[in-house]
């Protein structure tokens, strides 16, 4: 008898465990995706609060002549990495440009980074975000080609690449030869358009191997002026904001 009480009564357990509710679940973050694991790797739409914070740093920057200084790189690698992709979409051209005026491959690299950052399409159209992608690919790749121009257009990629790591003399010797090359081998290449960059400059390599590399005028600042980066930036953001909002209006 005992022993037919612990079966009913472990029976009667049981049914009422069906009968329970589901434990509570935290509520998912789509905006993360499906794989929470992943989450830190994939920048929030914002804008953000820190977003400001950051701004307001690049501008004093700016205005210290200091935009490329080595603890300036260091405060960029942290910006990037916590902006929201409002700010990012906002960061990627103004900074590559300022990258290519002042000769600074790490600025250009944090510009990519910033690049990278955006997957909102909005963002990405409002911010041209395609363009900076493709001048960096154009720094780093390059078209693959047999054409008389191609080795030209990689020597000039070596040069980029020494003067990125810090081997001032080697790219210089590296991209005039790349030119001379591109001049006596590439009868369609011709010298890049206007540009605000000192042809005396590491920015004038720069600009080479981006032209020759098709990478977008806009990388390289052709027919513009010596840009401003914190007031581009702004505007960027400005734009990036409006974009977010006028999709989250549509259903």
């Amino acid at each position: 008898m005992h022993k037919t009480i612990l079966i009913v009564s472990l029976l009667i357990a049981i049914a009422g465990c069906a009968h329970d509710p589901p434990p509570a679940t935290a509520a998912h973050d789509w905006e993360h995706g499906l794989d929470g694991s992943l989450s830190a790797q994939i920048a929030p739409v914002g804008p953000i609060e820190s977003d400001v914070s950051a701004y307001n740093l690049i501008r004093r920057r700016e205005q210290e002549r200091a935009l490329g200084s080595r603890d300036t790189l260091v405060e960029l690698d942290e910006i990037v990495g916590s902006s929201s992709q409002v700010l990012s979409s906002a960061l990627a051209l103004p900074l590559f440009q300022a990258g290519v005026y002042l000769g600074q491959p790490p600025i250009i690299d944090k510009a990519c980074a910033a690049a990278r950052r955006v997957t909102h399409p909005a963002l990405r159209s409002s911010g041209n975000v395609e363009t900076v992608l493709q001048g960096c690919g154009a720094l780093a790749v390059g078209k693959q080609s047999n054409d008389p121009c191609s080795e030209g257009e990689k020597k000039l990629r070596e040069a980029y690449a020494q003067l990125a790591a810090n081997k001032a003399t080697d790219a210089g010797h590296s991209a005039a030869d790349g030119v001379r090359m591109l001049r006596d081998r590439c009868p369609k290449m011709m010298a890049p358009l206007r540009t605000p960059v000192d042809p005396s400059t590491r920015g004038f390599l720069i600009v080479w191997t981006l032209h020759a590399n098709d990478a977008p005028p806009a990388t390289f600042l052709a027919g513009l002026s010596a840009p401003g980066t914190a007031e581009a930036i702004n505007e960027a953001f400005l734009r990036g904001v409006q974009a977010v909002k006028g999709l989250a209006r549509n259903p």
